[in-house]
């Protein structure tokens, strides 16, 4: 498609918009007889050389330099776009260097359909960690399968992959509906299937070879729990969540935990659909905290002292009243304005959908609740939480998540992906955490498998991973974040039952 466009157009603003498509293309290591299919039906003479840099790419990266250095002696360089010079010169110095053993990865991604910009997000984080790989390590491939986001396709791609004996392992899809499909496709296999954004509960229960990158909702909630009491010491703890599946996962392994650890929640709120007024709900939460307010005298409104026992030995004259102040000042009710700030609720575990954050976020203020608010990464918004009527409100929330938040000097990929940066950077982790563990001997799948498994702990650019204790295929590493000063910064992260409170960064 690329190329036909490439040849219809004569606008060199566009001509260069095209080529860097068919660059980051190519290098995605198309099959090398679909690139002959391709040669053998284009005329253009510019199209052709690039087919042929494609062909060469593929030689190369498949441990064959001096095919590729034959391919690369067919292409006549005053037929070839300037903008490809230089990696027509990189691949001229591939073919001197020694063959490496190529590793094939195989992807299903939803390139087209309901969910293509995630899964376009996520295919340029995995080129790009590609690209970033060292040259003296393996060669790593993509065979990539759309299935076009449904879950017909999804079966269909990953049965095929599963055959292709030079597939080490699969990743994806995204979509939480078709990762369960495609594990039950799978169940059985000794293929590895990397389920990279999924956090359902039960998941990797389907097979021994599926591996949940991502924390599933029982931990997620069962850890927040863990750092709500046994860290900050928390003990009148509130709950609200929204009333669908993902809510009431992570509340009830929120409240399992409590009461292990010897609590219950002093209040528990439900909301329905998306929460465009929680008015009840605060209310019912404030109720809570005045309820839990040291009680007064009941004589003290109206005689404006306390009795004591000791009152009984002392002649007490009317005379000793006379100089009491006129006025005395109201006791306040659970009534009164919503405006008196409340703090006898120590914490409240907040987990929302992304979708909510805007809404939760400005009515939360409104109620005067001086608490410890624990969320999920829902929370990592920073555009809606550094807004002037929010930030000040939610200053030390911790949040329970599987991602870091990035400062832009942290990235050395394109400021492109910043906005978008989380599936970009899950597939950007799936390349580095499978790199740490291809070695040049024994690069089977049930040995692939078993590392992956036994690792201990990984530092990612955007993730953690851990996979030690029981189920050995979910990665138990989730980090702590803190808001303060309209940003996230790291107070640590769980590794299995531990909570590790300092730690370096990934370079």
């Amino acid at each position: 498609m690329y190329l036909r466009a490439r040849a219809l157009q004569s606008d060199e603003l566009f001509l260069e918009k095209i080529d860097q498509r068919i660059m980051n293309t190519l290098k995605v290591n198309i099959s090398l007889p679909r690139v002959d299919e391709m040669l053998s039906v284009e005329f253009d003479l510019q199209n052709r050389s690039i087919l042929l840099l494609t062909k060469a790419y593929g030689a190369i990266y498949a441990g064959q330099p001096d095919d590729g250095a034959q391919t690369l002696s067919g292409i006549n360089i005053d037929n070839l776009p300037d903008r490809y010079f230089d990696f027509y010169e990189e691949l001229l110095l591939a073919t001197y260097r020694p063959p490496r053993e190529n590793i094939t990865i195989g992807v299903v991604l939803p390139l087209t359909g309901e969910y293509q910009s995630q899964g376009n997000l996520f295919l340029e984080g995995l080129k790009s960690a590609i690209q970033s790989q060292p040259d003296e390590l393996h060669n790593l491939s993509l065979i990539i399968y759309d299935n076009r986001s449904k879950g017909i396709e999804t079966i269909r791609s990953v049965k095929v992959l599963a055959k292709k004996q030079e597939i080490i392992a699969i990743v994806g899809p995204l979509n939480a509906g078709n990762a369960l499909i495609a594990a039950n496709s799978l169940s059985g296999s000794m293929i590895p299937l990397l389920i990279p954004t999924s956090v359902q509960n039960g998941l990797v229960t389907l097979g021994e070879n599926i591996l949940q990158l991502n924390s599933d909702e029982n931990t997620r909630g069962r850890f927040a729990a863990r750092y709500a009491v046994q860290k900050l010491g928390l003990k009148n703890i509130a709950v609200l969540a929204p009333a669908n599946e993902m809510g009431h996962n992570l509340v009830d392994s929120f409240c399992k935990e409590l009461d292990l650890l010897g609590q219950i929640p002093v209040k528990l709120e439900w909301y329905s659909d998306f929460p465009e007024d929680l008015r009840r709900q605060f209310k019912s939460i404030r109720k809570t905290a005045w309820d839990l307010m040291p009680k007064e005298n009941e004589y003290s409104e109206f005689l404006g002292l306390e009795i004591d026992s000791l009152d009984a030995l002392f002649t007490i004259s009317v005379d000793d009243f006379f100089d009491l102040p006129k006025d005395q000042e109201k006791v306040l009710s659970s009534k009164d304005s919503s405006k008196i700030s409340l703090d006898t609720i120590d914490g409240i575990y907040l987990p929302i959908s992304p979708d909510h954050l805007s809404y939760l976020a400005t009515q939360f203020p409104l109620y005067n609740l001086n608490t410890q608010v624990i969320g999920n990464e829902a929370w990592q918004n920073l555009e809606i939480l550094n807004q002037e009527n929010i930030g000040p409100h939610l200053s030390k929330m911790i949040v329970i998540s599987n991602r870091k938040e990035f400062a832009q000097n942290e990235l050395s990929v394109q400021a492109d992906y910043l906005n978008n940066n989380e599936f970009f950077f899950q597939g950007f982790d799936c390349v580095q955490l499978l790199s740490a563990v291809i070695n040049e001997d024994n690069l089977d799948r049930k040995t692939i498998l078993d590392r992956l498994k036994s690792m201990d702990e990984f530092h990612g650019m955007e993730r953690i991973f851990s996979f030690s204790g029981e189920p050995s295929n979910l990665n138990k590493a989730l980090q702590v974040l803190q808001y303060d000063q309209n940003n996230f910064s790291s107070l640590g992260f769980f590794k299995g039952d531990s909570l590790i409170t300092s730690f370096f960064q990934a370079p």
